[in-house]
């Protein structure tokens, strides 16, 4: 299927790895120029030659923070100076971290949360979305055409009591809610926003927060999983590329009739009918 995006200009971030790789990928399968970020240089570096392998210029690599304003405005002009206006950007910026050295905003419940967790995570997941979207709406509007896409969580519409989730269960909503009035006051622009609400994606990051819980609940982490996935329907973990093929659509000339959307990929797991 074409996708209508050839030479169309992407920024996805957290690139590097996971979703955010697959749907670089995707993007550049579909032609566009695609701007990767992330904050670590080197693991940017190896996800741009392998997407751009035989050094076609059509993938571009940025490190930066792109929780931090200035770091998305860096991001951004970046991409702007190597490829021209950005047509689609893609907001990929994960919430509470795992590993309890790691600085950021925790898993917990509500007792295990001070205010300053909800600070960061509403920093990580609302405000970096802003950020993004700040910076490209201009341009956007100038070219009367726009993409727009959050990766999001499945939370964002069913909170998860069972797992420590209190802060995406939170925050989560928020950033649906801000895509929601994004894209009824771009839609008269030709600019689509839509939100995607994952649900357990096999990636590192995934892996390894399970991994954690499991040890937390001392019990074996594949116990875990299989448990889990089996009160699903589609009992497995979704995979990148499912997510980033959604992604890719969804940031395609043939889309542009979906927007103010959140849409799951939760393997069937999602109980509302609306």
């Amino acid at each position: 299927m074409d996708l209508g995006i050839k030479d169309r200009v992407a920024i996805v971030s957290g690139g590097s790895k996971g979703i955010g790789f697959a749907t670089a990928r995707a993007l550049t399968d579909a032609g566009a120029k695609v701007m990767i970020t992330a904050r670590n240089r080197d693991q940017l570096e190896d996800a741009r030659a392998r997407l751009d392998p035989q050094g076609g210029g059509k993938v571009c690599a940025y490190a930066a923070d792109m929780t931090d304003e200035a770091g998305v405005a860096g991001a951004v002009a970046a991409t702007v100076a190597a490829f021209g206006p950005v047509s689609i950007a893609v907001s990929n910026v994960v919430g509470h971290v795992i590993d309890t050295k790691e600085a950021g905003p925790h898993a917990g419940h509500f007792s295990d949360v001070d205010p300053d967790g909800y600070r960061m995570e509403f920093k990580q997941l609302l405000l970096s979305a802003w950020y993004l979207a700040q910076q490209v709406i201009p341009g956007m509007k100038a070219q009367g055409w726009g993409r727009i896409a959050n990766v999001g969580s499945g939370v964002a519409r069913e909170p998860n009591w069972e797992l420590p989730h209190i802060l995406p269960n939170t925050v989560r909503p928020a950033v649906a809610a801000l895509y929601r009035g994004l894209a009824a006051d771009l839609s008269p622009h030709g600019i689509t926003v839509n939100n995607i609400l994952t649900g357990s994606i096999a990636t590192e990051r995934n892996r390894a927060y399970f991994t954690w819980l499991a040890g937390e609940r001392g019990v074996e982490v594949e116990d875990l999983l299989r448990e889990m996935y089996k009160a699903g329907p589609i009992q497995r973990p979704g995979k990148p590329e499912e997510m980033a093929g959604l992604i890719a659509f969804l940031c395609s000339e043939r889309a542009q009739h979906i927007s103010g959307q959140s849409i799951p990929v939760t393997g069937g797991r999602s109980r509302h009918l609306y």
